[in-house]
């Protein structure tokens, strides 16, 4: 089938305008449908989207790339703004290369990230699946509380089992990121992040 010029500025016309729809769509101050681990400063949900213009410029900043572009499993109106995998690289903002100043919150030109006393920010909560756990199906593993930068956020029972502090954790991602059970016994969700 061979199209006319008429239907190629048609299909165009289009799809320009489906375009322009999603980015419209975006710009609505609603939180997302899915919650989203956002890098540390990150201002409350139903304001990121609008102030976030998608630039990347946190992605190229993070030391350890632990930011990545949200997708359409995040939901439409967050498509392309920065998430936390931790199972790519630790978020260092409490201890690391960050811990002096938060890079991509820094460098963000919209304030959608904002500068934040480190000791104010909380990204989410590591939740623990016991049956994923070596420590837990009986093998010795303690890197999840070496690898932790907060004192007493993990807690290692007589047995050597680790116990996780919800209250303490900062949702760093170190444990998740260095947990070396496969598939990873550690998640990190977004439950009790603190914003800006």
């Amino acid at each position: 089938m061979r199209i006319t010029r008429r239907q190629f500025i048609k299909l165009l016309a289009e799809g320009a305008a489906a375009l322009s729809a999603l980015k419209l769509v975006s710009l609505i101050p609603s939180p997302s449908p899915t919650a989203i681990l956002r890098p540390p400063g990150a201002v409350k949900e139903e304001y990121f989207n609008r102030l976030c213009v998608r630039c990347g410029i946190c992605l190229e900043v993070c030391p350890t790339k632990a930011i990545l572009l949200s997708d359409f499993n995040d939901g439409i109106e967050a498509v392309d703004t920065p998430k936390i995998d931790p199972t790519v690289g630790p978020c260092e903002f409490f201890r690391g290369r960050c811990e002096e100043v938060m890079r991509c919150s820094k460098f963000c030109p919209t304030e959608a990230l904002q500068l934040a006393d480190k000791e104010k920010v909380k990204i989410g909560t590591v939740e623990l699946n016991p049956d994923k756990c070596l420590a837990y199906i009986g093998k010795e593993c303690v890197v999840c509380d070496e690898m932790c930068p907060v004192p007493e956020a993990i807690t290692i029972t007589s047995d050597l089992l680790p116990i996780f502090h919800d209250e303490k954790c900062v949702g760093c991602g170190l444990c998740v990121y260095y947990c070396p059970a496969e598939p990873k016994a550690l998640t990190l969700r977004p439950d009790g992040a603190k914003r800006a």
